[in-house]
């Protein structure tokens, strides 16, 4: 599959596409998607420097310390002990 992408400027609601010689196709699919203004991409870009922050966060949800666990095992051990007599 031959696939080009450009991106072209839209100008009183036309845009006009010119293709290569080598595109041999009788028929075409076109899609159209709006491009980023600058503005937005400005704000995008504001949103990756945070990326890292962010992923280190997101890694340490659920992550239990040793302060957490000590809890759970003192009760498994005081089960563990329990005698069937003792109900």
């Amino acid at each position: 599959m031959e696939a080009l992408r450009k991106i072209y400027t839209v100008e009183n609601h036309r845009v006009t596409i010119d293709l290569p010689k080598s595109f041999k196709h009788d028929a075409v699919e076109i899609i159209i998607l709006p491009v980023d203004s600058p503005r937005q991409s400005k704000t995008a870009k504001n949103k990756t420097t945070d990326k890292p922050k962010a992923l280190t966060e997101l890694l340490n949800i659920g992550v239990w310390t040793e302060k957490d666990i000590l809890p759970i095992l003192e009760s498994q051990n005081l089960i563990n002990r329990w005698k069937i007599e003792k109900f």
